[in-house]
């Protein structure tokens, strides 16, 4: 049983449909999923690298997804109203883009078809209101009345998931410092695939290359993390005065920014799950953690999650007594720690050092930045982790 429809969820519960054919049954329970991708009230977008790319190959996958996905050639590093900036692009001739950008709705719309073809059951329209694993197998009491059990439940349920409260397992709650804005933009100037991240001093601003249907105008998707303040500020700017305070922040590097969309906000709390497995359950995407969206890692590293965890249950499905021992369903969770350490370690950090720096952080930032397009050893160092090396 998959509890939570996001993007991890659906992506876990093809994965096994796929891996384990006819020797298990999936439920994915969600209340509410979007039957286009139009209907979606999600604006952003998902950056994938190119380890990403090669899982979701594997998996059988990347045709489905890759319709809707704009690829990234270069990214251009900078920071506002300071000297300093970068572009990173993979020097190796592999004829391969750095990595891709789809819009959450497309990828969650194909994740969706995807599982429906493969056999998993999506029960919408449904939430578990009840929740006991003190019994030999999990039960779960959904909103319509029905009780179901289940040898594993797998719990995908968001950031403030009820399940992980229900199981008694805690978390360590960061305050946020930053809030974010998402909104789609097009601008004059023609699709390059270059992705944009510029470093403000209340946040990082980023411009991710999407997919434009109906022209060849660049479309990006805009992530503008800022303080509290700030974010409401813009929040209540109509159309054309966000626009005009998004090309002051942003600059003209991607053209003069001629329409936006529909704007959300939300604030940049971390979440770390102190546990990640419980008897005969399993968290799994933003239950487990969530990430600050600079440098687009957390939907990676949930694709990482996905193939460990899907490893661990098609060994468990051979076995006589399957998910029944906590310290096998442990693996999962000793093998994500230390990429979850390094993920979330390092865009914390990228997120928080230069959001309101010192003298003496902010120059040596603008330093670093300039000597790090003059060193392509690094700067390759940094681009393979952006691509998802581990």
């Amino acid at each position: 049983m998959v509890v939570g429809g996001g993007l991890a969820g659906l992506l876990l519960g093809y994965v096994v449909a796929v891996s384990c054919r006819d020797r298990v049954s999936i439920t994915l329970i969600e209340r509410a999923l979007p039957e286009t991708p139009e209907a979606s009230l999600d604006t952003r977008a998902t950056a994938i690298s190119r380890e990403s790319k090669g899982l979701l190959e594997g998996w059988g996958l990347w045709q489905a997804v890759s319709v809707g996905a704009q690829p990234i050639e270069d990214i251009h590093v900078s920071r506002s109203a300071r000297f300093g900036s970068a572009t990173l692009r993979d020097p190796v001739k592999d004829l391969e883009p750095m990595g891709w950008v789809i819009e959450n709705s497309v990828l969650q719309h194909a994740l969706i078809g995807c599982s429906a073809v493969e056999g998993v059951t999506l029960l919408e329209g449904s939430e578990v209101v009840d929740f006991s694993s003190i019994s030999d197998r999990p039960r779960l009491t959904l909103s319509t009345g029905d009780a179901l059990e289940a040898d594993l439940v797998v719990i995908a349920d968001g950031a403030n998931s009820s399940l992980r409260c229900a199981l008694g397992i805690g978390a360590v709650h960061h305050p946020p410092s930053q809030f974010a804005i998402a909104v789609n933009c097009e601008t004059e100037a023609a699709t390059t695939g270059v992705a944009y991240e510029r470093f403000t001093p209340e946040g990082p601003l980023a411009l991710l290359p999407i997919p434009n249907a109906s022209s060849s105008r660049a479309r990006y998707n805009v992530i503008w993390c800022a303080h509290k303040a700030r974010q409401a500020e813009l929040l209540d700017l109509s159309d054309q005065d966000f626009i005009e305070a998004l090309q002051a922040e942003f600059g003209w590097r991607a053209g003069k920014i001629t329409r936006v969309g529909r704007r959300t906000g939300w604030p940049l709390g971390r979440v770390s799950a102190r546990e990640l497995v419980r008897s005969r359950c399993v968290l799994l995407g933003n239950s487990a953690h969530t990430l600050h969206p600079v440098a687009g890692q957390g939907f990676n590293l949930s694709l990482r999650d996905v193939e460990r965890l899907a490893t661990l249950i098609s060994s468990e499905v051979e076995g006589l007594s399957p998910f029944d021992s906590v310290e096998r369903l442990s693996i999962f969770a000793d093998k994500s720690r230390h990429d979850h350490e390094q993920t979330i370690g390092a865009t914390s950090l990228l997120a928080s050092m230069l959001d309101s720096p010192s003298m003496v952080i902010d120059i040596a930032a603008s330093v670093a930045l300039s000597l790090l397009d003059l060193s392509s050893g690094v700067k390759r160092g940094v681009a393979q982790f952006g691509m998802g090396k581990r």
